[in-house]
């Protein structure tokens, strides 16, 4: 085990971890805000309960819309994982083993995670609060600033993020 862990650290590189976790961020949330932008009802299930209950159930429109945007959003997501993944591979001679393929890809996406949390959650949604992210009829509603219910998903987040990684991680390793 030690071994292993010896290998991974040295097959690591935290510059990848950062560029390749800020080339998702930046993806990802441009296209979470463009898409809050067009049409911020896409996102109903990523608002805190009150707000939920207060607009009622997603319009077919929106489910439709938030249907497509699954497509480029996971093909991104996916997409940059595997794409630093086997940069770090080259970067290693062509070897990655299991455990650095792992802790890289779950770095990545936790750099997203983070990213959404701190930057998108806290900042766009909780403290500048732009119009755009305002659903109708749910103008000044406190809900808006529940910090404890971004903080949970973030937290769920970190669990969500290891089945994923654990696959890239298989299909991207080589020894």
């Amino acid at each position: 085990m030690r071994r292993t862990m010896t290998e991974a650290q040295r097959q690591l590189s935290v510059q990848r971890v950062l560029a390749d976790g800020g080339t998702l961020s930046t993806l990802l949330g441009t296209i979470m805000l463009s898409a809050a932008r067009y049409n911020p009802e896409i996102w109903l299930n990523g608002y805190p309960p009150a707000i939920r209950q207060k607009v009622g159930p997603m319009s077919p429109r929106a489910k439709r819309q938030g249907t497509l945007l699954i497509i480029p959003f996971m093909a991104i997501f996916f997409g940059v994982l595997v794409y630093s993944n086997l940069r770090l591979r080259k970067q290693n001679g062509g070897n990655l083993s299991f455990l650095a393929a792992f802790l890289n890809a779950y770095a990545v996406f936790m750099t997203f995670n983070l990213f959404d949390l701190v930057v998108l959650d806290y900042l766009v949604f909780i403290k500048l609060r732009p119009d755009f992210v305002v659903l109708p009829g749910t103008e000044g509603m406190e809900a808006y600033g529940n910090v404890r219910f971004h903080l949970m998903a973030f937290l769920k987040g970190i669990g969500l993020g290891v089945v994923p990684s654990l696959i890239i991680a298989f299909l991207t390793r080589r020894r």
